[in-house]
């Protein structure tokens, strides 16, 4: 099985569309695995061999941002959501973040269960509270009897020692499978917006200099790494600030 991770950037960068038409066109993926999909997000996503699934954030009073397509041949059999949007407070009074939050998905595949999992942390300096947002998602996905489960999506963990802290975090029951891959989020092509982390990327690019940090990662259950071959990999397509991340199952 093969699977996709990718920040869409809400469809800033124009080569986002073609990419995942292609993808969608030519059944590369049994999974899409994404965050920050809004409305022009969508109509990227539109394929009569694929179904995707959101959920509404009512925190926000909105649909999350986080999306899973699935292949239209698989058998959901259960969704649920949590939102992450009000779990760090902002110095803009009132304001949530609605792309924060964890999104999963059950699936029947050839009688056996499968779990797909897409999370997005907050961004900033606060390490605490991604630290606190993936040991709830630990809980959340291991709620229930044990299934194959593949997380993946973009964790903000740009901070020194940080990335193995929330590796630490989600384990043993969860295995960091991007451990040794190459950093995926470039800021040279982040949006210049009022958030202090974009702000620094503008910053840098205006000197002609960019960040370049491991963010994105991939977890699956322990048992399915000691059993399965898993391998990631870096896509080299310019599709948003982050690059995709294919991840195969075998």
């Amino acid at each position: 099985m093969k699977f996709l991770n990718l920040n869409c950037q809400h469809g800033l960068q124009r080569e986002l569309k073609d990419f995942l038409h292609c993808s969608l066109n030519t059944k590369a993926y049994d999974f899409l695995i994404l965050q920050e999909v809004n409305d022009r997000v969508l109509t990227f996503l539109r394929d009569d061999e694929y179904q995707l699934i959101r959920a509404f954030n009512e925190e926000t009073e909105r649909d999350t941002e986080l999306c899973i397509v699935y292949q239209r041949t698989y058998n959901l059999r259960k969704i649920g959501f949590k939102s992450f949007s009000s779990m760090r407070q902002d110095p803009v009074y009132g304001y949530k973040h609605p792309c924060m939050g964890l999104l999963w998905a059950d699936f029947e595949i050839e009688n056996k269960l499968f779990r797909v999992a897409t999370i997005h942390l907050h961004s900033g300096i606060d390490r605490h509270v991604r630290i606190a947002e993936s040991r709830l998602a630990k809980k959340l996905l291991l709620n229930e009897i044990p299934v194959v489960t593949i997380l993946a999506g973009d964790f903000n963990a740009g901070l020194p020692f940080e990335r193995i802290r929330l590796a630490q975090t989600l384990s043993p029951e969860f295995t960091w499978m991007t451990k040794n891959l190459n950093p995926t989020l470039n800021s040279r092509y982040s949006e210049n917006v009022a958030h202090l982390p974009n702000r620094i990327a503008a910053l840098f690019n205006f000197f002609n200099l960019g960040i370049k940090l491991r963010t994105d990662h991939i977890f699956v259950d322990h048992q399915t790494a000691v059993t399965n071959t898993v391998e990631c990999s870096i896509l080299p397509d310019r599709v948003s600030d982050h690059s995709p991340v294919e991840i195969t199952l075998i």
